[in-house]
């Protein structure tokens, strides 16, 4: 176990004991002993009656939800008479609150089901129900009344039940006054071994992954076509990259789709497809508002995140950006004035210690803020990861480069030879330092320009006011970010959203599907199931372009003048979707042959 997260889950039962111990001598809803006396005793006849250490912390812990600062908000139970006799639903607050700290599923079931077994008890035993006191009866009222049968019926499949019960008896039981009972540090180091065992793991989108056991490090190359890899491979100039090939593992994954950048990169970070996370793109139509946004923070993210999920269980993470509108969405849930950091190479000049986990980057890395249209962005972020690991003030990083190289420059050209030479060299150092680093990719990248070196674009929009009117629709091109110098915001996946309820989606679909530069156009359902996508983000019609094509949705809206004389290079479409997915290390584990993922990125180098 890492001592960062030994260190945190001391420190994470400190914390839980102290408020059980401030609040504990306030009164125990009208009864004739203190809150804190009340759940000592319960632990103590746990103790006495011999159960598991995870059923004793339950029965320690079960008015947890009385305890903590957020139980003061929750509403409380009063009586008709007006007295007070507790807050509701405390058992599913307390419940919530031990599954954040990462106690053990067991431990948060108990502990969220001792009103449940009340409500259960009651309905079979008579004399259970008349034994309660007055104030417990009166709650029962407020807590949902007795079971029915059929709710009892239901219990019963719950494996779990003896023990839910047993603590509901001993809770009953734990109201005498001046009671011997073990004091509440001796259950300190249970509590501690506990939270460590339980924390050996985390759990997001249906995937479990242990928390690391050295430094690791993912890699997100943006753009990395996996002609790179191989031309850097048989041109001699990645010999790290190489040995990753070599004699760790390498597979050609995909990544989902729009293959853009911000899809992706939440993907790697939560382990899962768009449908879970909800970032479709990087920029959206808002269908209940009819407004366009770019997405520029977390607002849209659904659910954590696995850097987020470590960081609570005290690993400490590190995860630098190129971009800083990626930073604002991958810091999502990281509390960098607590230990994590989070910066971008965008803006390391005004790094704040509150903000970002740390100040004065770019004294600290010796070099200044770089240009963000530059390769030297993606170094900047390389390079800082390297520092960090020199001085080990991190266990898992998440590093994501920028794209502006592969835009401008074919994998075998000079320039790219450069950029992906120095790439390697930084990842050298990390596997050097001891790390086990995975690399992959958000996206590939194709030639999107005609014989005559012009750009291959279908402006669909225009199409579109041509074909049913001006204003039938509008055409939203995901790719757009405040990086468009390089590409035009010009991609290979685009959406469209009627303007009016009448459009014809199969007659749209039809009409797409005419022009040669369209590889695929589908309804936004059936795009939303093959492509794993939220159907309440998507476009009435979604439109995918060939290889050596790309969308746009109004000339005027897409300014490529600073191509200059390079030919235009972009990506969103299934002609992107192939990405390397490589590990510095062989695998543990026997590899089944399956359809390989970038998100699986986090699993390759955590788990196997």
């Amino acid at each position: 176990m890492l001592p960062s997260v030994e260190e945190h889950s001391r420190q994470c039962i400190k914390e839980l004991f102290h408020f059980i111990t401030i609040q504990g001598d306030g009164d125990y809803i009208g009864e004739r002993v203190s809150q804190l006396e009340h759940s000592l005793q319960t632990a103590q006849r746990a103790v006495d009656a011999g159960v598991s250490d995870e059923t004793v912390l339950a029965a320690l812990l079960h008015d947890v939800g009385r305890f903590i600062p957020a139980a003061a908000k929750m509403p409380a139970m009063i009586a008709p008479n007006g007295e007070v006799i507790g807050r509701e639903s405390h058992e599913i607050l307390g419940e919530k609150y031990l599954r954040g700290l990462g106690f053990s599923d067991t431990i948060c079931q108990l502990v969220g089901a001792h009103v449940m077994a009340k409500r259960y008890l009651t309905a079979v035993d008579q004399g259970y129900y008349d034994g309660l006191s007055k104030s417990s009866k009166t709650s029962l009222k407020f807590q949902g009344g007795i079971f029915t049968q059929e709710q009892v019926r239901e219990a019963e499949k719950d494996p779990l039940l003896a023990a839910k019960l047993a603590i509901r008896r001993w809770d009953d039981l734990a109201k005498v006054p001046d009671m011997e009972t073990l004091p509440l540090d001796h259950y300190e180091p249970m509590a501690v071994e506990s939270l460590l065992a339980s924390r050996s793991t985390v759990e997001l989108h249906g995937r479990t992954y242990r928390l690391p056991q050295r430094p690791t490090v993912v890699v997100c190359v943006d753009g990395f076509d996996p002609e790179y890899l191989d031309r850097g491979i048989s041109d001699g100039i990645i010999p790290h990259l190489a040995s990753f090939v070599q004699s760790g593992f390498s597979r050609t994954a995909k990544c989902t789709m729009p293959s853009f950048t911000n899809p992706n990169n939440v993907s790697i970070i939560t382990g899962a497809p768009t449908s879970m996370h909800g970032i479709a793109g990087n920029f959206f139509l808002d269908r209940s508002t009819r407004q366009e946004h770019m997405i520029v923070d977390d607002t849209l993210l659904r659910g954590s995140t696995i850097l987020e999920q470590m960081a609570r269980r005290g690993v400490r993470v590190a995860a630098i950006t190129a971009k800083d509108k990626l930073r604002a969405i991958i810091n999502h849930g990281l509390d960098c004035s607590r230990g994590a950091i989070c910066f971008s190479a965008q803006f390391a000049n005004k790094c704040t210690e509150t903000e970002n986990g740390i100040s004065e980057v770019e004294k600290w890395l010796g070099l200044s803020t770089p240009d963000q249209y530059s390769g030297d962005l993606s170094l900047f972020v390389l390079k800082a990861g390297v520092k960090l690991l020199e001085e080990d003030r991190a266990d898992l990083f998440y590093l994501t480069l920028s794209d502006y190289v592969q835009h401008k420059h074919a994998p075998g050209t000079k320039e790219a030879n450069e950029f992906m030479s120095a790439i390697d060299s930084c990842i050298g150092q990390l596997v050097d330092l001891g790390a086990t680093v995975a690399v992959t990719g958000d996206h590939g990248m194709n030639d999107k320009s005609k014989d005559d070196g012009t750009p291959n674009v279908l402006f669909l929009e225009e199409e579109l006011d041509r074909k049913f009117g001006r204003g039938f629709a509008r055409v939203i091109c995901p790719i757009t970010d405040p990086f468009v110098r390089h590409h035009g915001a010009l991609g290979s996946f685009v959406r469209i959203h009627f303007n009016q309820d009448s459009g014809n989606v199969d007659e749209v679909v039809e009409y797409c599907r005419s022009f040669p530069q369209v590889e695929l156009a589908v309804d936004g359902k059936t795009a939303s199931e093959l492509f794993q996508m939220p159907l309440d983000r998507e476009g009435d019609v979604v439109v995918v372009a060939q290889k050596n094509a790309v969308l746009g949705s109004r000339e005027e809206e897409h300014d490529l003048t600073s191509l200059g004389d390079h030919r235009l290079r972009s990506h969103g479409g299934l002609s992107e979707q192939a990405i390397p997915l490589l590990l510095s290390v062989p695998v543990k584990e026997p590899v089944v042959e399956r359809e390989w993922r970038n998100f699986d990125a986090f699993d390759l180098a955590l788990n196997w």
